[in-house]
């Protein structure tokens, strides 16, 4: 009788060591499998965040279209009412202009080179080819004639 309850004790050692092995693998699994969900949940939210502030300096540069700006030759720079853009105008010709969209948080600077009608009021169209995302004006023009900060 002593022989059998000899023998089975190495095996109950065995069992529960294959169950602790198994208990520290899948442990290790899932531990890896959180850490994958958690860096796939911080870029979706990067991303979407990405595409919000595009989306926003997008809607300042429409909003920017139908605003009515005075004839001044000097930049000018209107913040919308939900406070979530704002936008400048800037009159380079008689008939150009270039409008400049920023999102709430300035992670977005959209150019929109725009056609100016003179009119009762003043009217700015999209120019066909005038989108870019870089500035187009001269380093000094760009640098230290534009507004920085949100309009006041």
């Amino acid at each position: 009788m002593k022989r059998l309850l000899r023998s089975s004790a190495p095996q109950g050692n065995v069992t529960l060591l294959t169950v602790l092995l198994t208990m520290a693998l899948a442990s290790g699994v899932l531990r890896l499998t959180s850490d994958s969900l958690r860096y796939g949940a911080q870029q979706v939210n990067d991303e979407k965040s990405y595409y919000q502030a595009f989306y926003q300096a997008q809607s300042a540069l429409a909003w920017g279209r139908t605003y009515s700006w005075s004839t001044a030759p000097a930049w000018q720079c209107a913040l919308s009412p939900s406070n979530a853009f704002s936008v400048c105008f800037w009159r380079a010709s008689k008939n150009e202009g270039w409008l400049r969209g920023v999102s709430e948080k300035s992670e977005w600077l959209l150019w929109q080179r725009v056609i100016v009608n003179e009119g009762p009021p003043l009217r700015l169209q999209r120019h066909p080819r005038g989108w870019t995302d870089d500035c187009p004006l001269s380093a000094e023009q760009c640098g230290a004639l534009l507004p920085r900060d949100k309009p006041r």
